[in-house]
């Protein structure tokens, strides 16, 4: 039994659709969140800059002690992980292998669209991961780099349809049945992919549900399970403005007293 916190990591407030089902997941479990909102976003940056932005956020989480880490960031997963994985003692989980296998599970037609950042794009993570488990599955991969600025933007419905809208133009003329939102702000702004798409036929996939899953698989492996006794607490920190970012998150998380904090990673 372990009673220390997981810790996730986002370069915003995207990774809140993670650690929202992580909590629901895992209710008895503490968590410690932090979005680096002032460098945000990552998706334009090299790989350098990534790892070297990520491994600052890792090393907060690991001055909370935390027993493993969720990059709950798919620009992090792609650019990062492999890296900040062999310098850290805590298991990483990432939001990339967990999509990709909830996508080779779930498609029909093996068919499958994956829309995220430049770098995760640009990495192809999604299509090796899919081919993976599937090698016969056809992956179209799409760089959206409006949308995580615009969640972040906390802008209106209509702004959000129009942006997405334009975002997806390149797939009106693929052929596919499963979308992966392959970034984590994109499930803040899910009802904008609905209906963007307009496609019943087409399943829209949330990673966070399978990381959720596999987060709780390896605690069960590991004995990381808190005792029955403990009492969760979770704690949220952002490297940027704390009013946009309580604003944002007390809305996606339905709880109107989370109060996050500021740190500031490059003095950490």
């Amino acid at each position: 039994m372990d009673n220390r916190p997981i810790g996730l990591l986002d370069s915003g407030v995207g990774g809140l659709s993670v650690a929202k089902k992580v909590i629901q997941k895992l209710p008895n479990e503490s968590t410690v969140f932090i979005g680096d909102n002032a460098h945000m976003p990552y998706g334009d940056r090299t790989r350098e800059e990534v790892i070297e932005l990520t491994r600052k956020s890792v090393k907060f989480l690991l001055s909370k002690n935390v027993k493993l880490i969720i990059f709950a960031c798919n620009t992090a997963t792609a650019a990062a992980m492999s890296t900040i994985q062999t310098e850290v003692e805590p298991q990483i989980i990432g939001v990339i292998q967990s999509g990709a296998l909830d996508a080779a599970r779930k498609t029909n037609n093996k068919k499958v669209a994956v829309v995220a950042t430049n770098v995760t794009i640009n990495s192809h993570a999604y299509a090796k991961e899919i081919h993976f488990r599937d090698p016969e599955i056809q992956v179209t991969e799409l760089a959206a780099s409006k949308l995580a600025p615009l969640v972040e933007a906390r802008k209106d419905h209509a702004t959000n349809l129009k942006v997405v809208k334009e975002s997806l133009t390149p797939l009106k003329e693929k052929d596919f049945d499963t979308l992966v939102l392959g970034c984590t702000h994109y499930p803040l702004i899910q009802r904008e992919f609905e209906e963007a798409i307009d496609n019943p036929n087409v399943t829209i996939l949330d990673p966070a549900d399978q990381v959720a899953q596999y987060t709780f698989n390896v605690m069960s492996r590991d004995g990381l399970f808190s005792t029955s006794d403990h009492q969760a607490s979770h704690e949220y920190y952002t490297t940027g403005n704390v009013d946009n970012f309580d604003k944002l998150a007390r809305s996606f998380m339905a709880n109107d007293t989370l109060t996050s904090k500021h740190v500031d990673t490059e003095n950490e």
